[in-house]
């Protein structure tokens, strides 16, 4: 196992790897994606190493079986995970196209399958859609801006008799034609 120790690897301890967070070196040094590849290939060797002594008491029968199975294994592993890749890419251009943020295909593909995908983007986006217009028909409200309602009336929401009486009187008529009882509550003294 000595033997098979990754060269590129190098001991933290040694006074001659950098920090790349400290820009006073002037050195390279190692990035933290860096070293994540470097630890994730480091323990892909381990494991292949642990398959190879599993192997070992076995007949040449028994070791081709053994190896097909596990290649057979790991290329469905590589499939499942290009199909699922290959989904959220699917499921990205679906959620531009609509106009939400692609970043949401992570919490909305869970399998390659595009169905059942889809199913989750219609709830989404009828969710999505509907707190935006809350929060917006809320935020008109807090400022007394006109919101159209579902049936087509206005609702002024809160205005002031001060802001009432900043308004033109076409503005102060048109309040008066469709909200007779809050125009007689804004004209009171």
């Amino acid at each position: 196992m000595d033997n098979d120790i990754d060269p590129t690897i190098t001991d933290p301890t040694d006074p001659t790897v950098t920090d790349p967070a400290d820009p006073e070196e002037g050195q390279k040094g190692l990035t933290k994606e860096d070293v994540t590849k470097l630890i994730a290939e480091a323990l892909k060797g381990i494991e292949k190493d642990k398959k190879k002594k599993g192997l070992e008491g076995l007949d040449a029968e028994q070791r081709r079986q053994a190896e097909t199975s596990q290649a057979i294994q790991d290329l469905q592993e590589e499939l499942s995970k290009y199909k699922l890749a290959n989904t959220k890419a699917e499921i990205s251009k679906v959620l531009n196209s609509r106009g939400l943020d692609a970043g949401f295909a992570d919490f909305i593909v869970t399998s390659d399958d595009e169905e059942e995908c889809l199913e989750k983007i219609n709830s989404l986006e009828k969710l999505f859609k509907k707190a935006v217009k809350n929060e917006v028909d809320k935020r008109l409200k807090n400022i007394g801006g006109k919101i159209k309602g579902s049936e087509g009336s206005t609702d002024y929401g809160t205005i002031t008799k001060e802001q009432f009486k900043k308004m033109s009187v076409s503005e102060q008529n048109e309040i008066f034609k469709n909200n007779k009882e809050l125009y007689m509550e804004l004209i009171k003294k």
